[in-house]
């Protein structure tokens, strides 16, 4: 016997009181990820070109990939205290997403060491 399951289409006739999202107000994502073996490295560059290639679908406008080590070279944390994007909606946001594996007995990778020390400071 087959388990199959229907789902109803979803109700297009509701309105949203979320504005759609345009160009002109999605904001930039950045993605920093850890990685040992580069699986989160991998994960991660998947990730942005994925948002990057997908403007029209995605939610944001582009994504930055870069190593976690790289949140200060790049000023990271300067541009985070600035008052974030609007987007549009009334709401103010920084979009950010880490990816990060652990090594050893769950330590940060290497090129992940920095940032994490920054953190727990």
């Amino acid at each position: 016997s087959n388990n199959i399951i229907h789902t109803p289409p979803p109700n297009n006739n509701q309105s949203s009181t979320t504005p759609a999202l345009t160009p002109t107000n999605k904001m930039n994502v950045t993605i920093l990820y850890g990685s040992a073996t580069g699986n989160a490295e991998h994960i991660a560059k998947d990730l942005g070109n994925t948002i990057n290639e997908s403007k029209s679908t995605s939610a944001f406008r582009s994504a930055d990939v870069m190593e976690l080590n790289n949140f200060k070279r790049k000023k990271l944390m300067e541009a985070w205290v600035q008052p974030p994007t609007d987007t549009g909606d009334g709401v103010k946001k920084h979009a950010l997403i880490v990816v990060c594996s652990t090594t050893g007995n769950g330590d940060a990778p290497e090129n992940a060491g920095r940032f994490v020390r920054y953190i727990k400071k």
